[in-house]
């Protein structure tokens, strides 16, 4: 086994007695790939950990499977550019080398860009930054602008959220913390942070959609993308 960089620090739990390794893989999800569902993501990772053959940990019990875990899990139509899953091996691996093993076994459109041990616990995270880009149907950049402004303007901005219990009424203005809008043609791109956490979520789209329904504009999505998600102080979930 290679050498270790005296600076890189394993993160080890002791399972039964063994040692095990906790790596936090942080990939890129783009192109075609940003079709695929949060189910069919986790399937396709655990094909792709199989095909590259790593030493990875399995849980215990009657049904044993492959340890990985997700801290936001994306939606549906959404790009992802520092989206992560944890994962388990039972020997402690180099990082660059677990990376090329799955890169070499991802499906077009996923691709790990670093493998570190994890630092934040999931439940930390608070918020996320977005980049939309959208046009409405019949209508030109400036005059969307002008809507838009205006419909962030309010005071309170109701929509309605639907739950495992139904639909429910919400006001969504409190979960948006900032966003800086500039025309891009007939469209506006949007950099846009919400709630991103197990207490508050707040889906982009639902802030887009609710703009929609309430101007009485047909919405065309050209770019929905996550960028990174925060912990509460701001800095970067790693």
């Amino acid at each position: 086994m290679s050498e270790k960089n005296s600076n890189e620090k394993r993160k080890v739990v002791v399972v039964q007695g063994r040692d095990i390794y906790e790596y936090r893989a942080f990939y890129k999800k783009f192109e075609r790939a940003k079709y695929i569902s949060h189910l069919d993501l986790y399937r396709a990772i655990q094909r792709a950990i199989g095909r590259a053959n790593l030493p990875v940990w399995f849980t215990e019990g009657y049904h044993p499977h492959i340890y990985l875990t997700f801290p936001m899990p994306i939606f549906l139509g959404c790009e992802g550019i520092e989206e992560s899953f944890d994962f388990r091996t039972v020997e402690d691996c180099e990082p660059e080398e677990l990376m090329e093993r799955l890169n070499h076994a991802f499906p077009e459109g996923i691709r790990v860009t670093r493998i570190a041990a994890p630092v934040h616990k999931p439940a930390e995270i608070v918020s996320a930054d977005y980049t939309v880009l959208f046009s409405g149907e019949g209508i030109d950049g400036r005059a969307l602008r002008e809507k838009w402004d205006e419909f962030l303007s309010g005071e309170t901005i109701p929509a309605v959220k639907h739950t495992k219990k139904g639909p429910k009424e919400i006001d969504i203005k409190p979960m948006i913390a900032s966003c800086e809008t500039e025309n891009n043609g007939d469209g506006l791109l949007i950099r846009m942070r919400t709630a991103c956490g197990i207490e508050e979520n707040l889906n982009v789209t639902l802030v887009i959609d609710t703009f929609g329904a309430k101007s009485g504009i047909e919405i065309n999505y050209h770019l929905i993308r996550r960028e990174q998600m925060l912990l509460s102080d701001g800095s970067r979930f790693c």
